[in-house]
């Protein structure tokens, strides 16, 4: 998807029509899609629905065609020479960091605080879970 983010950037400057060819169907299917989470792929829609000129399509992959075949290569070449790429992370990744860092200062409070001490002698350890 960020190969094809990048692609549709690059023909969103081109002052012609762009046909860009993809082996990913999966990548090409999630540009069609609405209900689509990833910034990635929202961006990449955004930018297809401004420009017009700019047509996707799919080709079957390692079927002998030279630029799939250059594309292939030169993909495989950044995954092993390291080239860096900015990904977001996950909204659910963040999601967890925050109740962790929420749950954490909630803990910090409850044992430094002055109420509730009858209580928290029965339950020292804050938690989000329901207790029965």
């Amino acid at each position: 998807m960020i190969a094809l983010k990048a692609a549709i950037e690059w023909a969103n400057t081109a002052n012609e029509e762009v046909n860009i060819w993809s082996d990913s169907e999966s990548s090409l299917q999630a540009l069609k899609s609405f209900n689509v989470k990833s910034k990635i792929t929202q961006e990449a829609q955004r930018t297809l629905l401004e420009n017009a000129r700019i047509k996707l399509g799919w080709v079957k992959a390692h079927i002998g065609i030279k630029g799939n075949e250059i594309a292939d290569t030169l993909a495989k070449e950044a995954t092993t020479d390291g080239i860096p790429a900015s990904l977001p992370f996950p909204k659910s990744f963040l999601k967890k960091q925050l109740l962790q860092h929420s749950l954490s200062r909630w803990q910090v409070e409850w044992d430094n605080g002055e109420t509730g001490r009858s209580v928290y002698s029965i339950i020292p350890k804050i938690s989000n879970k329901q207790l029965h």
